[in-house]
């Protein structure tokens, strides 16, 4: 059996319509140490939140209402308008469809996840971002992580 990881002293904000969604991915973060977990119920809150407190990863929904995941993203990675253009960012899919996935990956996540996922999904994905970061590179006004070296995808079940 693989031991739970652990993570201590980061911090995560979380983005998700749902209450119970944000509830859930909090427990799952705080069984591997990490703290300090702040929520956000859209896209404009988040934004307010990343200004605020510098977390140290986001994870994001693609579908909020007010200011979309997509919007989000977009505005997290632009240097001109992010005060953390290079925050690691998973995000959750509950339809990961490869257009989606594409224009995710295009804007700069970190890593995707489709819904329902487990723990060991999860800490998995926090491992790749906060263990094996990848540089950045800027792209017209985006920065996002370049591949991986390996050229294998681990961007979630896909």
């Amino acid at each position: 059996m693989i031991a739970t990881p652990t993570f201590p002293d980061l911090s995560a904000l979380v983005v998700d319509e749902s209450l119970y969604i944000r509830r859930i991915v909090r427990d799952m973060l705080m069984r591997v140490g990490i703290k300090r977990v702040l929520e956000a119920p859209d896209g404009a809150e988040a934004l307010g939140v990343l200004a605020e407190s510098k977390p140290d990863l986001t994870i994001i929904d693609w579908d909020l209402a007010i200011l979309s995941g997509e919007e989000f993203i977009r505005l997290a990675r632009t240097p001109a308008t992010s005060p953390s253009p290079t925050v690691p960012i998973i995000l959750m899919l509950a339809q990961p469809r490869r257009n989606v996935v594409d224009r995710a990956i295009a804007l700069g996540v970190n890593e995707i996840i489709a819904k329902p996922f487990s723990p060991k999904t999860l800490w998995s994905r926090l491992d790749e971002v906060i263990n094996r970061p990848r540089p950045f590179s800027q792209v017209k006004s985006l920065l996002r992580p370049l591949p991986r070296a390996s050229g294998l995808s681990k961007m979630g079940a896909i």
